[in-house]
């Protein structure tokens, strides 16, 4: 093909939407021997399989322009009989999958059961890249994950499919370097939060000074407490402190250093819990919750359950409801079942029953 021709393919295929076509040419040269008419139709029929953005997708892996659609529309059907929900989503973010043989995926499938995984299909869903790893690869990386001290990596895994993805010496630095930021124990804190080892040691490091920054004394230790808090943006934690400002609290940095799970709450969540205590009863329920925030954690029908037993009692008071919904779910119940009138009732009733226990 001359140069004109080829110039002239890249500026249609510019024209198509193609942001690089010099460079989807360079990774699939077999490009520039397909007619105009035949990428043009190749787009609209992905559109009518249900893909968003084509364009993207081919950016992403040129060869699809050379796979028939017949093939492509037969993929997504193997993908369902598999049981996978949505297989234009998951070849959206993994275009390669359809370049795979369906008794590959299959065959993986299989294999990953046969090591422990209970549902693979989920697994891929939630990392699409896991078909391509070899069977010996996923094996070994479970093997080497137990010798680093993860008494589970099945389930680490499954929490996280995208560790199979990482390289062990990766994994094994990642363990020194949150110890020379001052964790005590990084395996513990990753079986918490697999997800971690997929964090730029850099931005756990920025994250420390950023919170410190926020008026966090001691963000090592409020890590350690709530791993999660690796994976919130700074301004969202930012956000959540002005948040908790508004509705009232006067001391958040104080408030989410005692219970750091707060960061993952939703405001509205937070605001729910408010507003369900005044409707019990509870006059300030912010003033309520400040000295006692694991109130925010328990489930609205636990707290309702608990407030309106103790807003049912002669004098029911704060201290009574904060030191009832602490109580074991069986208990509350216990309570609940006898309609006690008097605190003494209550105790009595939680006596009784942690005894048979």
């Amino acid at each position: 093909m001359s140069v004109h021709n080829n110039r002239g393919k890249t500026v249609v295929l510019r024209e198509l939407g193609f942001a690089d076509p010099v460079k989807m040419i360079t990774s699939n040269p077999a490009i520039l021997g397909l007619p105009i008419d035949n990428i043009r139709g190749k787009i609209a029929d992905l559109r009518e399989l249900g893909f968003a953005d084509p364009m993207k997708m081919i950016t992403l892996r040129p060869t699809i322009l050379g796979l028939p659609i017949d093939k492509i529309r037969g993929k997504i059907a193997d993908l369902r009989e598999l049981g996978f929900a949505d297989p234009v989503r998951m070849i959206t973010l993994r275009p390669p999958i359809l370049e795979l043989a369906i008794d590959n995926i299959r065959g993986k499938i299989a294999d990953l059961r046969e090591l422990g995984f209970a549902d693979p299909v989920k697994m891929i869903t939630s990392s699409p890249a896991l078909p391509e790893l070899a069977i010996d690869n996923i094996h070994g990386k479970i093997a080497y994950l137990r010798e680093l001290g993860f008494a589970d990596p099945v389930k680490m895994i499954t929490s996280s499919p995208a560790i199979l993805g990482l390289a062990i010496d990766n994994i094994r630095g990642r363990l020194a370097d949150l110890r020379e930021l001052g964790f005590a124990d990084p395996v513990k804190m990753i079986t918490s939060s697999p997800v971690i080892l997929g964090l730029a040691i850099d931005n756990i490091r920025g994250k420390m000074v950023d919170l410190r920054e926020l008026g966090f004394a001691d963000p090592v230790k409020m890590i350690t407490s709530q791993p999660t808090i690796s994976n919130y943006s700074i301004d969202n934690i930012r956000g959540k402190i002005v948040d908790l400002r508004e509705l009232g609290f006067a001391d958040p940095v104080k408030m989410i250093t005692s219970l750091p799970a707060i960061l993952g709450y939703s405001i509205d969540n937070i605001l729910g819990k408010i507003v369900d205590l005044r409707e019990l009863g509870f006059t300030d329920p912010v003033k309520m919750i400040t000295p006692n925030p694991a109130i925010l954690g328990y489930a609205q029908e636990r707290l309702l359950l608990c407030g309106w037993i103790v807003m049912g009692l002669d004098n029911g008071n704060e201290q009574m409801f904060v030191g009832l919904i602490k109580e074991p779910r069986a208990v509350i119940d216990a309570v609940a079942a006898a309609q006690p009138r008097t605190w003494s009732e209550v105790r009595a009733i939680i006596t009784r029953v942690k005894g048979t226990r």
